[in-house]
C-alpha cells in the first residue's frame, strides 16, 4: 500500500509507507472496542461473559489437543475487572488438579483428562457475539491489544486470528499470530518451532510472527501446520522493554498486505496476496503453558514416560483494551464531487470508492486551513481544476485494494 501525503500549503509530496492507522482518517470506523470496564459481566455456565455475550471462555476443542500444552482452561480463570479497567486470564499451578473434578463446557461432558499431563489452570477469551447477536468475527481491518504478558518457563501467550478449529481444522483454515510470547522462542533447540529462530538469544524472548494458512480452500483435510502454507515472523528488536510491562501489539490486516506493530512502531510486512488470510476470523487471546513449564520423566532408555511440573507458580496476563478498525468498503462505486458541499459531506462519512474525481462544475473546491482529508481509492484519483488546498492542510490519497 502506498500512501501519498500533500502537505498543503508547502507543496511537499512525501511518501509514507506502511504506517499505523491515522485515526484521523474517517475511512476507519470502530467496530469493536472493550476496555473492560462494564459493571456486572460474569460468566455464565455455557462459558459465555454476561449480561452481553461478547466473549466465549473455551477455545471449542480438546483439552488435551496434542500439542503439548499442560492447561485445563477455565471461565473462573478470566477475571473481569472493572475498577481496574482490565481483564485478566490468570494462570496458576494446581496440586490438586487430578484429585478434583473441573468445570467443562457442555459439549465436553464428563471427560477429565489424566493427572500425569495436566497441571494448571489457566485462562482464553475470543470473541463471541455483538450487541444484536451476530457471530462476532472480523475480515480485514485493523487490531490491536494493550496488554502485559506473563513470562516465566512455559509460559505461551498469543493474540491471533483464526477460523473455527484447527483439530481437525476447518475447510479454510486461516490464522494470523498478531503477538505470541513463548518461552521457548529464544531456544535454538526449539525445533517444533515453524521456523528455528537464526538469532537466538536467551529464553523468554518474544516472538511476533504472522502464519497465515490458506491451502486447504477445496475442501481436502490436510494437517494444517505441516501440510499448508506459514510464514513466521521475527523476534520483537531486544531493545524493547520487558514484556511484563504494558505494551500495545497491533496488525493491520488488508488483502494485499499485513502489517506488525509494536508499540506504534512497524516491525514485520507481508504481502504475498496468495496467502493472506480471506475469510472472517475469530479474534481470541489465551494464556497458555506448554512444555517448558514441565519437566520430563525418562525411563533408562532416555524414552520419556510421564511429567513433573517444572513451574509452580501464579502468574497473570492483564488486559488493558482490545479494539477493532475496518475500512467502510464502497469498493462498487465511484465518487464525483462536483462542488464544494459534495466535498464537504463526503469527508464527513467518506469509504473506500472504485474511484474517486474532484470535477467541479462551477467555483473552486477548497479543503480549508487544518483540514485532515483522506481519500482511499480501488482504482484511479483525479483532480480537474479549479482546485484549492489552503496553507496546512493535510491532503491524502491511499490506493487501496478491495476485498474480492
Amino acid at each position: 500500500m502506498k500512501k501519498i501525503v500533500y502537505l498543503c500549503g508547502l507543496m511537499l509530496l512525501s511518501m509514507n509507507m506502511m504506517a499505523q492507522i491515522d485515526l484521523n482518517d474517517r475511512n476507519w470506523d470502530t467496530v469493536f472496542f472493550d476496555d473492560f470496564t462494564e459493571m456486572d459481566r460474569h460468566w455464565d455456565e455455557s462459558w459465555l461473559s454476561n449480561p452481553v455475550n461478547t466473549w466465549m471462555a473455551f477455545p471449542g476443542f480438546d483439552v488435551i489437543d496434542g500439542w503439548g500444552w499442560y492447561q485445563v482452561y477455565q471461565y473462573a480463570n478470566n477475571l473481569f475487572c472493572p475498577a481496574e479497567g482490565e481483564m485478566k486470564l490468570v494462570g496458576e499451578y494446581c496440586d490438586t488438579l487430578w484429585k478434583n473434578n473441573y468445570p467443562l463446557p457442555g459439549f465436553m461432558g464428563g471427560v477429565y483428562p489424566s493427572p500425569d499431563s495436566l497441571f494448571y489452570f489457566s485462562g482464553y477469551i475470543e470473541s463471541y457475539k455483538d450487541s444484536i447477536d451476530n457471530d462476532l468475527k472480523f475480515q480485514y481491518g485493523y487490531f490491536e491489544i494493550r496488554c502485559k504478558l506473563p513470562k516465566h518457563e512455559g509460559a505461551h501467550s498469543g493474540f491471533w486470528l483464526q477460523n473455527a478449529n484447527p483439530n481437525p481444522p476447518d475447510t479454510f483454515y486461516e490464522e494470523i499470530d498478531i503477538v505470541e510470547y513463548s518461552w521457548s522462542a529464544g531456544d535454538s533447540e526449539a525445533d517444533w518451532l515453524v521456523v528455528t529462530n537464526p538469532n537466538a538469544t536467551e529464553a523468554g524472548d518474544p516472538r511476533f510472527y504472522s502464519t497465515a494458512i490458506s491451502q486447504n480452500l477445496h475442501g481436502q483435510y490436510v494437517n494444517p501446520y505441516t501440510d499448508v502454507y506459514s510464514m513466521v515472523y521475527p523476534h520483537i528488536p531486544n531493545n524493547h522493554e520487558d514484556v511484563s510491562g504494558w505494551h500495545t501489539y497491533s496488525c493491520e490486516w488488508m488483502p494485499d498486505h499485513v502489517y506488525l506493530y509494536l508499540d506504534g512502531e512497524l516491525v514485520s510486512s507481508f504481502y504475498d496476496k496468495t496467502h493472506i488470510p480471506r475469510h472472517p476470523l475469530t479474534l481470541k487471546t489465551n494464556y497458555g503453558i506448554d512444555g517448558y513449564g514441565v519437566i520430563p520423566i525418562t525411563d533408562g532408555n532416555n524414552n520419556v514416560i510421564g511429567y513433573d511440573p517444572g513451574w509452580m507458580g501464579t502468574d497473570t496476563l492483564t488486559i488493558d483494551f482490545i479494539r477493532v478498525y475496518q475500512l467502510d468498503w464502497d469498493c462498487g462505486n465511484d465518487e464525483v464531487i462536483t462542488c464544494q458541499n459534495d466535498l464537504n459531506s463526503f469527508i464527513v462519512h467518506p469509504s473506500v470508492k472504485n474511484s474517486i474525481s474532484l470535477a467541479p462544475i462551477n467555483g473552486t473546491i477548497t479543503i480549508g486551513n487544518m483540514d485532515k482529508v483522506t481519500f482511499r481509492v480501488a482504482n484511479t484519483f483525479e483532480i480537474t481544476s479549479p482546485f484549492q488546498a489552503n496553507s496546512g492542510c493535510e491532503f491524502t490519497v491511499i490506493r487501496q485494494d478491495c476485498p474480492e
